[in-house]
């Protein structure tokens, strides 16, 4: 199998029909260039009408997982777990992607010299905020590894082989402790492990920024990162030493 292609879902109720939609059109692209692709949805305590869409839906058939984890972290490596393919692609269940996204994401990683996790080469983020995010290349000789202290460079709808998942799975988020952002923690540590995080050209997600999200939930926490190798001030390069040398050693 080439491709899990992965919803994760919670409450989206009636947002996650247009998700399935473009979730769909990804899949067919996908396998009329010859990949197999298998469809996988992982649902972490839904309500009923979210379940009878994903349930009920015409569009894919899919396999359903029904968790207990509660926090975004636990859903996708109970997804992982589930998964057989060698490259996991996540979608969250109100979000959208491009048509073309297995497809070239699949392609890129392929030909990558490397071992790469591949995001869109830009997010349009709608609903109640609307703004363009452009992903950054760690591989590009501009990349400064230190932003990662205080904001994110890219967001959890990645593509990523199943090896590097099981062997970096994600930490539960715990918002009355103070800690959150599963997706950025797991971004720091897998690119503190080596792995490169780049764009695919050509290559889009669609985000919808609403009320009640995982995102809005940490905003309203005023949660922190966990600390990794990256949060570690030890960790930045001498003084004067090139940045292209020290994250591409």
């Amino acid at each position: 199998m080439d491709i899990t292609a992965v919803i994760t879902a919670h409450r989206e109720g009636l947002l996650a029909a247009p998700s399935i939609k473009s979730f769909s059109c990804a899949v067919a692209n996908a396998r009329n260039t010859g990949l197999t692709v298998e469809t996988l949805f992982v649902l972490d305590r839904p309500d009923d009408v979210t379940r009878a869409i994903f349930e009920e839906t015409s569009e894919i058939a899919g396999r359903i997982v029904i968790g207990d984890g509660g926090d975004p972290a636990s859903t996708r490596n109970l997804a992982v777990q589930e998964a057989n393919g060698q490259y996991i692609a996540f979608l969250d269940g109100d979000d959208l992607w491009g048509s073309n996204w297995l497809r070239e994401a699949h392609a890129f990683c392929e030909d990558a010299v490397k071992e790469t996790i591949a995001h869109s080469e830009v997010n349009f983020v709608f609903g109640d905020q609307r703004l363009l995010w452009w992903h950054v290349d760690s591989e590009a000789r501009t990349f400064d590894p230190g932003y990662l202290r205080i904001g994110n460079y890219w967001d959890a709808l990645i593509f990523a082989k199943r090896d590097i998942l099981l062997k970096y799975p994600y930490v539960c988020n715990d918002l009355k402790a103070g800690y959150g952002h599963e997706d950025w923690h797991w971004n720091c540590v897998t690119l503190a492990a080596g792995i490169a995080h780049r764009p695919v050209p050509g290559t889009i997600h669609m985000k919808r920024k609403r009320l009640g999200s995982q995102m809005a939930k940490c905003a309203e926490n005023d949660v922190v990162v966990r600390p990794t190798e990256i949060q570690n001030y030890s960790w930045r390069p001498a003084v004067g030493q090139d940045f292209d040398n020290y994250t591409h050693s």
